[in-house]
């Protein structure tokens, strides 16, 4: 059962993030961020509901085919790509940081101060979570025994 909701939540984000991160760019392209945090919220609860009821019905469908599988190796294959999640999202929050910080010894500005500079900062640290997830997701699939 860990296997299947892997699998559908990396599907399910993918779809649901994409979609958003999609309608991020076109609403950054049409100077009109306002209406985003709904965006957001509504990706968030799509997410959070798509995955709960998925998991549910196959777990519910398929509820007498299911084993008990052993917690050595499918603990180690999580523990694993958790480590490697974390480390990749600490990489990209400190790559940005030494972005923004070589950019000002050379007089640069990356961020321009205009009302969607919150907007454009929130998402890309959300990309970021995002990306660390879907990794982490994608790993531990990786990693699982095969039987």
């Amino acid at each position: 059962m860990r296997k299947t909701h892997l699998w559908i939540s990396l599907i399910v984000g993918v779809l649901v993030w994409g979609a958003y991160f999609v309608h991020f760019i076109q609403s950054l392209r049409g100077e009109a961020t306002g209406g985003l945090v709904w965006w957001f919220l509504g990706a968030l609860a799509i997410t959070v509901i798509a995955e709960t009821v998925a998991t549910g019905l196959i777990g519910w469908l398929f509820r007498r085919r299911t084993r008990a599988l052993d917690e050595g190796p499918t603990l180690q294959a999580a523990l694993k790509a958790s480590h490697v999640a974390l480390m990749l999202l600490i990489a990209m929050i400190l790559g940005a940081a030494l972005l923004l910080s070589v950019s000002s010894l050379f007089g640069w500005t990356l961020i321009s101060l205009s009302e969607s500079t919150p907007v454009i900062a929130a998402n890309i640290l959300l990309a970021m979570v995002v990306i660390a997830e879907l990794a982490r997701a994608a790993l531990t699939l990786a990693l699982l025994p095969r039987r």
